[in-house]
């Protein structure tokens, strides 16, 4: 059988050893380690996003339980078909994007596979300021992060019930056309590192639509 990819995200503690310590505990089950981005977070732990590979299925309980021993926090385990190269997936958007630039599907698409923020959406400018958060990403001319305990309606639909959540609304630069959206528990936030690669997405999207009107 071909070996399961999936992609693990792990916050830890932001010292020499930490990481380590965690990749010992995914060795202990079985797990090879593929590929590690680590993202940048305000204060003393970090968080981890481990592409690995193993032989089944991931049992998420007891892989929780040895993380935490080590001093880790299991976020997500999410299953992946292919192992994806970020530059590879950047230059194939691009490609992709540019025959049909308005289409919101594929700016998705670009968010997800670039990123990892999912599920997102995509909304036109003017219904983003409708919502204070949209309004002070707009006016802001980026990403804004807020705990809210009451959703966008947009967001709703993503099948989350009640408590606090992170929301991100983030522009598509100054005169925004579109803001995506997204929501999180609150105890897994957005990171800085997730933000760059959303500006960078953002900022090339619109770039593309630029240069693609006609002119005069």
């Amino acid at each position: 059988m071909a070996p399961t990819l999936t992609q693990l995200r792990i916050e830890l503690p932001d010292h020499p050893g930490a990481l380590a310590a965690i990749t010992r505990v995914l060795a202990k089950h079985r797990l090879n380690v593929v590929e590690v981005a680590i993202h940048e977070v305000d204060g003393p732990r970090a968080v981890d996003e481990i592409l690995v590979e193993g032989d089944d299925r991931i049992d998420a309980g007891p892989l929780r339980v040895a993380l935490s021993a080590a001093g880790g926090d299991l976020l997500s385990v999410t299953p992946c078909g292919i192992r994806t190269d970020l530059v590879v997936a950047a230059t194939t958007w691009i490609c992709e994007s540019l025959p049909q630039p308005h289409r919101r599907g594929t700016l998705v698409a670009a968010v997800h596979t670039l990123t990892g923020i999912n599920p997102v959406h995509v909304v036109p400018a003017a219904v983003a300021e409708d919502t204070e958060i949209g309004l002070a990403a707009v006016r802001r001319g980026r990403p804004v992060v807020k705990r809210l305990e009451e959703l966008p309606p947009f967001l709703v639909s993503d099948g989350v019930r009640g408590g606090a959540r992170w929301v991100l609304a983030a522009p598509d630069g100054l005169d925004p056309t579109v803001v995506v959206f997204a929501s999180r528990p609150f105890s897994t936030r957005f990171t800085a590192t997730e933000l760059r690669r959303l500006s960078a997405v953002l900022d090339c999207r619109r770039k593309m639509m630029e240069a693609l009107m006609p002119v005069g």
